[in-house]
């Protein structure tokens, strides 16, 4: 049994869908977090936000998101979703969900047409990575995936305007591309697990909305940069990773790296395994230092949260060992 599902009826009502968010996080502070379609509220969420050190003791929005596309007959069908200026949501990708659910990892179904395709996301443990794993559960006829990342290159609590002093020069790596806009920023590779086609098309996708912070009564308008996308063929069974961090990777090695990951995940099938998993996204490890973070997006390690805290994210989920370290 799921405790964290939902169906089709939830996925396509955004009044409801938007107000659920999810996290996931490393041990080396890095996070995901978005709403449970995959539609931005807040300027903090972002699919691959890092801490960078070099730049002071705050987190970094690399990845915003990254819109998948479903090619069949040469017809595309948009699975990303964004909300633009004025409550304009664009593309309407939500309506193609069936599910989702976060048994081990955040999964989403989608179905189009004759498509079904699975979508699920882990991090890497000890490193500032992220992995995307593409199922083609069913297809009829031959299917081609197309990814476009949204970059942000920006402090979590800014927002990235369109400008001239960014750099869209990109460097060529093993099934991927690297991307560094702005000066002191560290490098995004973006990478997948077979060798797609990657085609240059720079454009700024203006006027992002996030409707969270403009509630709030906060700057909310931002605009991202889309430096091209990725394409590749998909077979019937056939599972695709995407892979996004600031170490090139071996394209190889992702595969066994997920289901290493995978492998290690406490399964949310009850209530008390709910909790520990909650508890265990707040671990922060550095080097054989061991800290709890006070909260995400906008917390950091502070001595008050974390003695407050200490009992219950460790002694209370058998963790002593992780007790005595932190302590």
């Amino acid at each position: 049994m799921s405790y964290l599902k939902f169906d089709k009826n939830l996925m396509i009502n955004l009044e409801q869908s938007l107000t659920k968010e999810m996290l996931r996080t490393n041990q080396a502070g890095a996070y995901h977090c978005s709403t449970i379609v995959g539609c931005n509220t807040r300027k903090h969420h972002g699919l691959l936000v890092i801490p960078i050190p070099e730049l002071g003791n705050k987190s970094y929005v690399l990845l915003s998101s990254l819109d998948e596309t479903v090619i069949q007959h040469g017809a595309p069908f948009n699975l990303g979703i964004h909300r633009y200026k004025g409550g304009v949501y664009s593309p309407n990708g939500h309506k193609y969900i069936r599910e989702y659910d976060c048994e081990t990892v955040p999964r989403t179904t989608y179905r189009v047409g004759g498509v079904i395709l699975t979508k699920e996301m882990i991090f890497s443990s000890q490193e500032n990575r992220i992995m995307v794993r593409y199922t083609l559960v069913d297809a009829h006829s031959a299917t081609t995936l197309r990814f476009r990342p949204f970059l942000a290159f920006r402090e979590a609590n800014e927002l990235a305007i369109q400008n001239t002093s960014l750099n869209p020069d990109y460097i060529e790596v093993n099934n991927g591309v690297g991307f560094c806009p702005y000066k002191g920023f560290p490098t995004l590779y973006m990478q997948l697990s077979r060798k797609p086609t990657w085609v240059s098309e720079p454009n700024w996708y203006n006027n992002i909305e996030y409707s969270k912070d403009r509630d709030r009564g906060i700057p909310y308008i931002e605009d991202l940069w889309v430096p091209g996308y990725f394409e590749i063929p998909i077979k019937k069974g056939e599972s695709i990773i995407f892979s996004a961090g600031i170490s090139e990777i071996s394209p190889r090695s992702l595969s066994k790296m997920y289901e290493t990951e995978l492998a290690s995940r406490t399964r949310r099938t009850s209530f008390y395994n709910c909790l520990k998993n909650s508890a265990k996204q707040f671990y922060i490890k550095d080097n054989d230092k061991e800290f709890i973070m006070s909260s995400y997006p906008w917390g950091s390690v502070r001595a008050r949260d974390t003695f407050l805290a200490l009992p219950g994210s460790t002694l209370s989920i058998d963790h002593t060992e992780d007790f005595h370290q932190i302590m």
